[in-house]
């Protein structure tokens, strides 16, 4: 049984963590994947993800940020899967007077997200972004070793340089939302609060 089995198995989970002295409280939501980056799911995952929650165009900044003001930080990715199974999250901060708003947001964005699925007008969108991304990060020395020594990695030969953009270009809207809904479950997913907490009491 792999993590992403193990937390579902468990059911949902909720871990506070008190730091009284902390002026604010970081939230993380999330869960395995049970994909590495080179699984057939794994391209497709991470650019639902980033409609969901990748900088000020991702829809996360969009509601709970923009449109709610209710915290100034907040996004979701994939990561660790170069040679394991990956995790997914969504991290943000909130003042603790807004803690209990932000997290019933996020969950409500996060829900709608993977039950709704993204749109296409979205997913044309992201590709773009992300290409361009690619692009601009190998234009430099430094980025373009980077970018050799992630591929050699995961995995992959140096053709897989040239390869990216067109993998990206390809994906479909429906397999970004079979991806998000095969390998993601909101309802089983841990959540971890640190900072300053009401007690249950002041609830």
């Amino acid at each position: 049984m792999h993590a992403a089995q193990l937390v579902a198995a468990a059911g949902p989970r909720e871990i506070p963590v008190p730091l009284p002295e902390k002026t604010s409280v970081s939230v993380i939501l999330g869960q395995a994947t049970g994909l590495k980056y080179r699984d057939p799911d794994a391209l497709a995952l991470r650019v639902g993800t980033a409609i969901l929650g990748r900088g000020f165009t991702g829809r996360l900044m969009g509601t709970v940020r923009d449109k709610e003001g209710l915290t100034y930080n907040i996004g979701a990715a994939v990561s660790e899967d170069t040679v394991a199974d990956g995790a997914w999250n969504i991290s943000a901060s909130f003042a603790p007077a807004l803690l209990d708003k932000g997290v019933a947001a996020t969950r409500r964005e996060l829900q709608k997200w993977w039950s709704d699925g993204i749109t296409d007008g979205e997913l044309a969108d992201r590709k773009q972004g992300l290409i361009g991304g690619y692009f601009v990060g190998l234009s430099n020395t430094g980025g373009l070793a980077s970018a050799i020594v992630t591929t050699i990695q995961r995995g992959y030969d140096l053709t897989w340089l040239d390869g990216y953009p067109e993998a990206v270009r390809t994906l479909t809207r429906a397999q970004v939302n079979n991806a998000i809904k095969t390998h993601l479950d909101p309802a089983t997913m841990v959540l971890v609060e640190a900072g300053t907490l009401k007690s249950a009491a002041d609830k």
